[in-house]
């Protein structure tokens, strides 16, 4: 029974198995939940219908959210929930019990999610993907039981979303309203939340060069690191189109605010930006996340997420940046060194805000991260050298399984944790296969840290993984690592 993540509770029940043949059928228990049962039927290769004998069968009960039970015999798999949410994530289960000759062994299961906010953080700004691959994304997503995509939408490389008022901001690879309001559809039906993230005032020199007036009369500490002067009042009225269009194109009750490196901005300057966009987006009707630095603004309140990112063990160097960096760019090192001397007090000082915390070390979530270990491909090994961050040390498939949310040592004691987040930043990705390079295997792993409540061993999960290449390759991530950690 290879499922990843793994239930709370799985076990076999009785001999036999259901034979699903060629086209089995789904039964949903009322014509609004036909558009379910049609995605749970795609992921089985079947048909959908209302009531009737079927060899799945989803029904509405008890429960809450996302908890499911499963019983599957030789006459039929029975998933029952209290919310469609629920039938969903009981149905990737059976997808994931079905054998290459079209069986699913008889179990029963009972199961629900460890942690509430289980999400991947995907860089569209520095590499593009077409809304086809962020739907690839999201399909993958599903099957793990993922349930946020945070789109990193702008950065200094690019701005990927078109706004209304503001044209210049956007080339031809770049999403419109239609684009943007399909994502979020498409990720809606299977259950994932889209979070936008509009990252400012830092990472903001595609905008400034768009607009050179949002950096205000005063010249950056170095020309690649403008940010958004909130003395300009032109600055606010381009933070209020951004955040009340991005709102009204979200469903979703998250807006990202993104606060990261914004690097040589005053204090003063930098903390009366965040406070003033907190509010923006808040009365947009959103509840705000932004990365760990927002807590230095002082304006956190309870009902928002704070996104711890910096990983215990990958502070920044400045000398070793500046063996590798030409001159040109060595006092943008000094900046960032002063920047990440602040560091640590971010999150201790978002806890002690009473916002919650989501937690994304880059030491474990991280997935820009070079493999310690080889392909058992020859030929991917010479991508293993090229992809990837190389300013973080390369770690195995096994070390970035060796941990557990409630054990990070990035998030202080009486933090509320939200939930985990993994990050994929792209600087390195020339391409989709890069991509799945990156991802596949490690997002599996990650899933089963936020899904499953108990620790489970690298052993066992590794049984389960390695037979899931068949259903990657099905999805279009054939350009996965073939680790000699999983695959030898």
């Amino acid at each position: 029974m290879h499922v990843v993540p793994l239930p709370r509770h799985l076990s076999p029940a009785g001999q036999g198995v259901l034979e699903l043949g060629g086209s089995p059928r789904v039964a949903v228990p009322s014509g609004r939940l036909l558009g379910l049962g049609r995605i749970v039927a795609a992921l089985l290769g079947g048909s959908a219908q209302v009531g009737g004998e079927a060899e799945v069968t989803l029904t509405l009960g008890a429960g809450d959210g996302e908890e499911y039970e499963l019983v599957v015999t030789a006459e039929g798999a029975t998933v029952t929930a209290g919310s469609a949410e629920g039938l969903f994530r009981g149905a990737t289960t059976v997808a994931q019990l079905v054998t290459e000759d079209r069986t699913v062994p008889c179990v029963r299961a009972g199961d629900g999610p460890a942690l509430a906010w289980r999400g991947l953080s995907l860089d569209v700004a520095r590499r593009f993907f077409t809304v086809e691959q962020v739907k690839r994304v999201i399909d993958l997503l599903a099957l793990y039981k993922f349930n946020v995509l945070h789109l990193h939408l702008t950065d200094s490389q690019a701005w990927r979303l078109r706004i209304s008022a503001w044209p210049r901001l956007t080339g031809p690879e770049s999403y419109t309203h239609d684009d943007y309001r399909e994502i979020v559809a498409y990720a809606a039906e299977r259950f994932v939340t889209v979070v936008p993230e509009i990252d400012m005032p830092g990472h903001v020199l595609a905008a400034v060069r768009a607009y050179p007036e949002l950096g205000g009369e005063d010249e950056p500490a170095h020309p690649l690191v403008p940010f958004l002067d909130p003395r300009a009042e032109v600055t606010w009225r381009f933070v209020a189109d951004v955040l009340g269009e991005v709102a009204v194109l979200t469903p979703g009750p998250y807006l990202h605010i993104g606060g990261d490196e914004a690097f040589g901005m005053p204090h003063e300057l930098y903390a009366a930006f965040v406070t003033r966009a907190l509010g923006l987006a808040r009365a947009a009707g959103k509840r705000v996340v932004g990365w760990q630095e927002v807590s230095r603004s002082g304006a956190l309140t309870s009902a928002d997420l704070a996104q711890c990112w910096v990983g215990d063990g990958d502070a920044f160097d400045p000398e070793a940046a500046r063996k590798t960096a030409p001159p040109q760019y060595h006092p943008l090192i000094d900046l960032a060194a002063a920047a990440f001397e602040q560091a640590p007090h971010d999150v201790p000082g978002a806890v002690a805000a009473g916002a919650a915390v989501l937690a994304s070390p880059s030491r474990v979530l991280y997935l820009d991260r070079r493999y310690a270990e080889p392909s058992v491909l020859e030929e991917q090994n010479e991508r293993r050298e090229r992809v990837g961050f190389a300013s973080y040390r390369p770690m195995t498939s096994r070390e970035y399984f060796g941990w557990r949310p409630g054990e990070l040592v990035e998030i202080p004691a009486g933090a509320r944790l939200a939930g985990v987040e993994a990050a994929i930043w792209c600087e390195t990705v020339g391409d989709f296969d890069d991509l799945a390079f990156l991802l596949l295997p490690r997002l599996a792993g990650i899933a089963e840290k936020a899904w499953t409540d108990r620790a489970t061993t690298w052993e066992d999960y590794r049984e389960r993984v390695r037979t899931h290449t068949a259903r990657w390759e099905r999805l279009g991530w054939g350009g996965y690592y073939r680790s000699a950690d999983l695959f030898t």
